[in-house]
């Protein structure tokens, strides 16, 4: 097992025909380990740097997604500011029209109840200008 001819491929060409002592395949050996460990640190070297990019990606998602969540949370806040005004502008609105009713022309169940709203209103609106410390 000393001696084995090399490539066929050289053979068929000519090129290198002979034989290889053991002490060239050694070498050979060592080339190719040598090509081998290269290659796994590149290997290495390129999942590190996929590694790397895909933390890179997650944290921006979730940087994103904190984003989105602030955005959506300001959004709520604003719609529920809007919502409030909307519903103070329709009460007033009514307070209004309530206030607005001539008690005379009303017949006297009418009269009693609007009556009493006005009165509620009136003083709803005294309370509002006291503050509630009074």
């Amino acid at each position: 097992m000393d001696d084995f001819f090399i490539d066929l491929n050289d053979a068929a060409q000519g090129v290198g025909v002979g034989v290889v002592s053991e002490s060239s395949m050694s070498g050979f050996a060592s080339k190719k380990i040598e090509l081998f460990k290269e290659t796994e640190g590149e290997r290495k070297a390129r999942l590190d740097e996929i590694v790397t990019l895909e933390k890179v990606k997650v944290e921006e998602a979730r940087e994103h997604r904190k984003m989105m969540l602030d955005i959506e949370r300001e959004r709520l806040a604003l719609d529920k500011q809007r919502l409030h005004m909307e519903a103070e502008k329709k009460e007033k609105e009514e307070d209004e029209r309530i206030l607005a009713i001539n008690l005379d022309q009303c017949l006297p169940m009418q009269r009693m109840y609007y009556q009493a709203l006005q009165e509620d209103i009136i003083q709803k609106l005294m309370s509002q200008h006291r503050g509630p410390t009074h």
